[in-house]
């Protein structure tokens, strides 16, 4: 069982690698190529997605916790493979809408459920302690690889948008059949009994008592607001005319500074404190997101972006060992993990439709800076009352 259960490790870094959405880089690029779709209908994608996310993010982690991971993950798959098929055979909004919608399945039913299942494989293992580190090491192949695809895959639009898409589905397909191939932890029959026993409400005044929720709310609020910033860049670079084929050579050299970090995450937790952590990460994003409302240089501006991307996806196992120590031996990792991505579907969805109206009233550079305040202005209060957990 051991040897069986260790196998989850190297599989679940083919998952992430075939999980990465190698057609990302020009998924807003190919959203404005389809007929009467503009920074308004995008921002109606968004939404729609974000409120497909918003509806299922926590209950996926609580059914994920009832029906098991591995099946949630199984499902999560799935999801993303329908998406791909409709992002590929698109050809009007309504089928943009529908891979949006899919892709918040995809993510929903991912989030929380792959950190609570690696986790589980890890304790099973007696390796729980060694959390951050392995999944820094699994997360910065799972970036490593998929950068350099990411690189070449854009140049297919040479030929056709859809050619990138076709690729996705090959990963997809392969990201279902490892995900099939998971071994399931052993749990314990007090553990199944205590899951079976207890409601979502019982899942909720559990976070509350570990005072999770103050947390809940600052992370979510935090990587949906910048979030909102990142899913418009492809249309901002195609709107300041920088060749689509080159997105992917940017969103590859983030990718491979993101697995460099992620290599360095057990070492990055020794030295941060988490209040730290949230708060240099806020401080960057804030004032990233300031300078893309006042630099006019192509190239800042791809690299403004990069920077987000690496910051974004760079610190995601850290953040992940920050949340797992305060939940601690609770029984619903994959339900309270979930709390803050479905603050974040939500901001993504309104703020999303927001900026896409912005910048249709009053273009790029303004809609940015409004951003920009929107984050001081929300943030700043939360943080503070973060700070009162320690107290």
């Amino acid at each position: 069982m051991q040897t069986a259960l260790k196998s989850n490790i190297w599989k679940y870094a083919v998952f992430l690698i075939a999980n990465k959405r190698v057609f990302a880089a020009i998924l807003g690029a190919y959203y404005i190529s389809i007929p009467n779709v503009g920074a308004r209908e995008v921002g109606i994608i968004l939404l729609a997605g974000s409120v497909a996310g918003f509806i299922l993010e926590i209950p996926s982690g609580y059914i994920s916790d009832k029906i098991g991971h591995k099946q949630a993950l199984v499902f999560s798959r799935v999801c993303a493979t329908l998406s791909t098929v409709f992002f590929l055979f698109a050809n009007d909004l309504n089928y943009l809408i529908l891979g949006g919608v899919f892709l918040s399945f995809a993510s929903a039913f991912l989030s929380g459920t792959g950190a609570a299942f690696m986790h589980e494989t890890l304790r099973g293992l007696k390796r729980e302690d060694d959390y951050a580190e392995v999944m820094g090491k699994i997360r910065s192949i799972g970036f490593a690889i998929p950068a350099v695809i990411a690189m070449a895959v854009p140049f297919l639009v040479a030929y056709s948008f859809k050619l990138p898409f076709l690729v996705g589905l090959i990963f997809d397909v392969i990201g279902l059949l490892v995900a099939a191939s998971f071994v399931a932890p052993n749990v314990t029959q007090e553990h199944i009994d205590e899951v079976n026993a207890t409601n979502f409400i019982d899942v909720l005044k559990e976070g509350k008592k570990l005072k999770f929720i103050r947390i809940v709310l600052f992370t979510g609020l935090l990587a949906g607001l910048t979030a909102v910033a990142g899913r418009y860049r492809a249309v901002y670079w195609s709107f300041n005319d920088i060749p689509v084929m080159y997105y992917g050579v940017f969103l590859g050299i983030g990718r491979a500074f993101v697995s460099l970090l992620l290599l360095y995450s057990g070492k990055l937790k020794k030295v941060l404190s988490y209040n730290t952590y949230l708060a240099l990460r806020s401080l960057l994003f804030f004032a990233l997101t300031v300078s893309l409302g006042f630099i006019t240089s192509l190239w800042a501006i791809v690299v403004v972006f990069v920077v987000m991307n690496v910051i974004t996806f760079g610190f995601g196992s850290l953040s992940s060992s920050y949340k797992l120590d305060i939940i601690g031996k609770s029984k619903f990792k994959a339900t309270l993990l979930s709390l803050g991505p479905q603050v974040s579907v939500l901001v993504i969805g309104m703020g999303g439709y927001l900026l896409g109206a912005s910048i249709d009233l009053w273009g790029y550079q303004t809609s940015f800076v409004l951003l920009a305040v929107c984050m001081l202005v929300s943030l700043l209060p939360l943080y503070l009352y973060l700070l009162k957990r320690n107290v």
